[in-house]
């Protein structure tokens, strides 16, 4: 089915259509709703109006909401949007394995490495990019910011996150923390919020929403005169509703002078900066300092390393010659974007991915009793 131009864009920036009737009504142009709507629908005009004078109005309303050139081109003529060239790209991908019994004993290993192994911060290996993350993260309390950490599924975001709380709890009593406690994301809403900022703060309950939020904003306010900082995490946060986006940014506007008194980092999935994308939130996204995860990289030996070594196992003694990069390796690729773009490089060696592949290259190499893993090795599997 064919769609108009102007009605892409107006979905696209979120217009109504009576805002645009009203704009016109007051540049003294009289322009029905229902003759927009025909305009919108088909491309059809009233046969006594002033066509071009309606159609530099509403380019220029539309301009003034941020619509780009691309977007005002033909503005006027149906939507041709081009076909999308699909990246090609050559990783392998993996699907998830655990360390076999089988390999746990022939490798001598007395737990696995890569399950449920992260029972103090001595089992986190900390990058120099995590370190910033963190700083980053600290600096949204103090200087009441906004933050959106994202990245795929196993990248090392809920490690980032456990450790930045323990930090807190640890080094920084005067941060007061709040998280929303509803499990199901999609189902947090004003509600929700409102109470996790009363539990944090011990505000008492109140009969009403308007008295109830006065009394949140008070003890903001009385908290922060006392010393505190205030900062809202929410996990999981490619869940959230637009509206409930647009309501954080709106607790994030509330100030004591020239001070802000909560910062906000929300945590979520590779799907949270599609969402951040929208035209819906942008006044939350134009404010937010947006941070993906990043990946191991040239740090995956280092990696390897560290994670026996808390088991006690020198992960040389099994992995020898360039096994460790080989692995890295799996995890590499070149993306091809078609005829006319260069390719981009593809580095997907997030935790999850490389204990996968450690997994499968174990589980391999103690089904042939073979104790040494070599390169040659890693690239059968």
């Amino acid at each position: 089915m064919k769609i108009t131009k102007l009605s892409h864009v107006f979905e696209v920036l979120g217009v109504k259509q009576a805002q645009v009737v009203r704009t016109l009504a007051a540049e003294g142009i009289a322009f029905s709703t229902a003759s927009l709507s025909r305009v919108k629908r088909e491309c059809v005009w009233p046969k006594t109006c002033d066509i071009n004078t309606i159609k530099a109005a509403i380019t220029n309303y539309l301009k003034e909401l941020g619509a780009s050139e691309e977007q005002l081109t033909d503005l006027f003529g149906y939507y041709d949007p081009a076909p999308k060239v699909q990246p090609i790209t050559d990783i392998e991908e993996v699907e998830f394995e655990m360390l076999s019994a089988n390999a746990k004993r022939f490798f001598k290993l007395r737990r696995d490495p890569f399950e449920n192994e992260i029972t103090s911060e001595d089992d986190v290996l900390f990058l120099d990019s995590h370190r910033v993350i963190l700083e980053d993260m600290l600096s949204a309390a103090s200087a009441g910011s906004m933050i959106a950490l994202y990245g795929e599924c196993g990248s090392g975001k809920t490690i980032i996150r456990r450790a930045f709380i323990h930090q807190v709890q640890q080094d920084h009593p005067d941060v007061i923390l709040i998280q929303p406690a509803r499990l199901d994301r999609r189902k947090i809403t004003a509600e929700s919020i409102s109470t996790a900022i009363c539990r944090a703060l011990q505000v008492k309950h109140r009969p009403s929403a308007e008295e109830r939020d006065a009394a949140i904003e008070e003890a903001l306010i009385e908290s922060a005169n006392n010393g505190h900082l205030h900062l809202m995490v929410i996990d999981e946060a490619h869940d959230l509703s637009a509206d409930v986006i647009k309501l954080l940014k709106r607790i994030w506007e509330l100030t004591h002078g020239f001070r802000r008194v909560m910062g906000i980092v929300l945590i979520g999935q590779s799907e949270l900066q599609k969402k951040l994308s929208g035209q819906h939130v942008r006044e939350f996204s134009w404010r937010c300092n947006q941070i993906k995860m990043p990946p191991l990289g040239m740090h995956v030996p280092q990696y390897i390393r560290h994670k026996f070594a808390r088991v006690g196992i020198n992960a040389d003694d099994i992995f020898v010659g360039d096994a460790m990069s080989a692995i890295r390796g799996k995890c590499y690729a070149r993306v091809g974007h078609g005829i006319g773009f260069d390719d981009s490089d593809l580095d997907r060696s997030y935790p999850l991915n490389i204990n996968t592949w450690i997994a499968k290259v174990m589980n391999a190499a103690a089904q042939i009793g073979e104790s040494k893993i070599t390169e040659k090795l890693v690239h059968k599997v």
